[in-house]
C-alpha cells in the first residue's frame, strides 16, 4: 500500500524527491549510518530554515500573491458554496489537498510539542494557534475594511474517551469493507486523517487479507 502520490511527484519545496524517497523509505541506495544520519540533518535544517522565511512571507508577501497561492482551496469553497445553495452539499466533503497539507503542518507542531506531556508545551501550542488566528483575522480587517476587529479566539482540545490501542484496531478491523479494493481505500483514508499511523494500516490489512 504505497503512499499517495500527491505527495511524492511534483517540484522541489522545503525537500527534493530524493529526501521525499529517503523518508518514505523508496530509495533505491543503501545509505551508510554516517550518510543517513548526515540526511537527517540537513532535511532537519532546511525544515528550520524555512519556518524563519514564514516571518518574511507573512509580513512582506501582497495579499494578491498570497492570493494566487490558494487557488485549489478556492475553487474548493466557491464549489462549497455552490453546492449548499443548491442543497445539493454532502455530509462529508472532502477538502482540498493544499488544506490537507497545511493541517499535517499544524498537526507536526504540535506533536512534536505536547509528546513531552509538560504543562507549558501545551500553553506554548494553545498560543500559537490562538494568536495565528487572531493575528490573520486582525489583517484582514486592518486590510480589507479598514476596521479593526477584536478578538480572543480560544482553543478547545476537546479531549475525549480513550481506549487501548489494541480495542481501536480490533474495532476498526470489524468496520473494514469487505473487498480489498475498499479496504485498502477505508485504511488510507482513516491513516491520511490521522486515526492510525502506517504500521497499523499495514497490521490492519494483513490480518484481513493475507
Amino acid at each position: 500500500m504505497s503512499a499517495n502520490e500527491e505527495y511524492k511527484n511534483r517540484n522541489r519545496g522545503i525537500l527534493t524527491e530524493r529526501d521525499r524517497r529517503f523518508l518514505l523509505g523508496e530509495l533505491d541506495e543503501d545509505l551508510s549510518e554516517n550518510a543517513e544520519y548526515q540526511k537527517r540533518y540537513q532535511i532537519r535544517q532546511r525544515i528550520r530554515d524555512s519556518m524563519f522565511d514564514f516571518w518574511i512571507i507573512n509580513q512582506h508577501l501582497s495579499a494578491k500573491d498570497a492570493g494566487m497561492i490558494w487557488a485549489e482551496t478556492d475553487d474548493w469553497i466557491y464549489q462549497a458554496e455552490q453546492d449548499r445553495l443548491r442543497g445539493d452539499a454532502p455530509p462529508y466533503q472532502k477538502k482540498p489537498f493544499l488544506a490537507k497539507c497545511w493541517r499535517d503542518l499544524l498537526a507536526f507542531f504540535v506533536y512534536s510539542q505536547i509528546s513531552t506531556g509538560v504543562s507549558e508545551a501545551e500553553e506554548l501550542v494553545e498560543w500559537v494557534i490562538e494568536q495565528g488566528v487572531a493575528k490573520g483575522i486582525r489583517r484582514r480587517f486592518f486590510e480589507n475594511l479598514q476596521m479593526y476587529q477584536h478578538i480572543e479566539p480560544e482553543l478547545d482540545w476537546g479531549v475525549g474517551d480513550r481506549y487501548r490501542l489494541r480495542d481501536f484496531l480490533e474495532y476498526v478491523e470489524k468496520q473494514m469493507p469487505k473487498s480489498r479494493e475498499e479496504s485498502e481505500t477505508y485504511l488510507l483514508d482513516l491513516f491520511k486523517k490521522g486515526y492510525l499511523q502506517r504500521s497499523h494500516v499495514e497490521y490492519l490489512y494483513q490480518s484481513k487479507f493475507e
